[in-house]
């Protein structure tokens, strides 16, 4: 079995996951690093995301975990999931090795517990479905079931199975995200799934706050203007127009001095000027927008 050589990560990253796997063997469970901080280190990106995938109670080992460092911990028993929220800032996202399944198209998902395998199978592309065991038997080992290593170097971006974006639809912005933020390419027959999915209206399954929720990490990247534009070319925008005006207004954005939510919202309310005031009010609602930002945008519209 290949090993990853976790040492190449920032030296903090390096022993709180060598201190998390310490753990994890107290508890005899095992313990794997995977997504996000997998596939930047393959790519030598940095990273700072940490997610954690634990064969057994998850929940309970993240409040273990939590408790030992006295750190803040938001659970969700019912999926198996977790948050930890250090003192220093480490976020750590902890969650059951789990299998999915989806009871409808855009469903929310039924979980049950599983394997390491079965949980890199739910994920959403090849390159996110890597795991490094985290435990000091077999600490740096990779587990790479569906080639994800491969399409990593070879910067593609391929579904896990082709019902992926109709089971998800947000998968769609976020396929065309990382597509953009990686310059990577998606695998022919996964283009020809999320064109169909969106022929489909695989969007009209999910409601719309579930889309803004993956569409603000859109706004939220270094630069989303051309992933706005590939998604405007495969009619992926459904509640926006990405034209000329709204492109000149992103530059000029793009350009100031703002940053953070400041500058994401700056975007959004660009997009949203693009619409006439009832159908932006109407969004605005169906979004859940906070009530402040909704009156900041709103005003911006008089």
């Amino acid at each position: 079995m290949n090993k990853l050589d976790l040492k190449k990560l920032p030296s903090d990253i390096y022993a709180l996951l060598v201190e998390i796997g310490a753990q994890a063997d107290l508890k005899r469970v095992p313990i794997f690093l995977v997504g996000g901080m997998v596939r930047d280190l393959i790519l030598r990106r940095p990273s700072r995301d940490i997610d954690i995938v634990v064969e057994g109670d998850g929940v309970l080992f993240a409040n273990e975990l939590a408790a030992r460092w006295s750190a803040n911990i938001l659970a969700h028993k019912k999926f198996g999931t977790a948050v930890i929220e250090r003192a220093d800032g480490f976020k750590i996202d902890i969650v059951t090795a789990r299998r999915e399944s989806y009871a409808r198209p855009g469903a929310l998902p039924d979980v049950v517990p599983g394997h390491i395998a079965d949980d890199l199978f739910r994920r959403d592309f090849t390159v996110n479905a890597v795991a490094v065991a985290l435990n000091k038997a077999e600490f740096g080992a990779v587990y790479d079931d569906f080639d994800g290593c491969a399409d990593i170097k070879g910067q593609v971006i391929r579904v896990m199975h082709y019902r992926s974006f109709v089971d998800d639809p947000t998968r769609i912005l976020r396929a065309v995200r990382y597509e953009k933020r990686f310059g990577f390419k998606f695998d022919p027959r996964t283009l020809a799934v999320l064109r169909q999915a969106l022929d489909e209206n695989a969007f009209g399954a999910i409601s719309p706050k579930r889309y803004f929720g993956e569409f603000k990490r859109i706004l939220q990247e270094a630069d989303p203007r051309a992933a706005l534009r590939r998604l405007a070319l495969l009619d992926g925008l459904r509640y926006f127009v990405y034209d000329a005006g709204v492109e000149a207004a992103f530059k000029k954005i793009l350009k100031s001095k703002l940053s953070g939510d400041a500058r994401w919202l700056e975007l959004f309310a660009a997009l949203v000027a693009a619409l006439d005031r009832e159908s932006a009010e109407q969004l605005l609602v169906s979004f859940s927008m906070p009530r402040l930002e909704k009156n900041k945008i709103l005003k911006g519209l008089l």
